[in-house]
């Protein structure tokens, strides 16, 4: 008889921890992507009268913040300039940029060129106003959704 209640009580051990678990709802669900912005950072050399540009594909709706990051010598590596370029954002047509909004920028940590598009294939384009005495090199951060 002893022997019957020890299997019994090891039976019922087993079968309520087979039992145990939760009540709630445990079926998984997929996780939630929230988009963030893009960025990107184009970087090249303009000569005397010259000009750059980049482009890049917009999959939303949104702003694109366009920053002159940095402006520097390319006879004196590391020296800032504090020239004034040309920075434009515009839609891409064979070997160049077609621009559509533009302004005139020192280089700065702040976005002064925002234009708001549709989804899409854009460009930004840096280009000499007269300025430049001798080629520089520069950096543009481009900022989009």
């Amino acid at each position: 008889m002893r022997r019957v209640r020890k299997l019994a009580a090891v039976a019922l051990a087993l079968t309520l921890a087979a039992c145990g678990g939760s009540s709630e709802n445990t079926a998984a669900t997929a996780p939630t992507v929230t988009a963030g912005p893009t960025s990107a950072l184009f970087e090249g050399k303009i000569d005397v009268g010259g000009s750059a540009f980049y482009s890049f594909t917009v999959m939303t709706t949104g702003d694109i913040d366009v920053m002159l990051a940095s402006v520097t010598s390319t006879t004196s590596p590391g020296s800032e300039s504090n020239v004034v370029l040309a920075i434009g954002v515009g839609q891409p047509a064979a070997t160049d940029c077609t621009v559509t909004t533009s302004l005139l920028a020192r280089a700065a940590l702040q976005s002064p060129l925002v234009s708001n598009v549709t989804p899409g294939i854009y460009c930004v384009r840096v280009y000499d106003v007269g300025n430049l005495r001798s080629t520089v090199n520069f950096a543009i951060r481009i900022v989009h959704t």
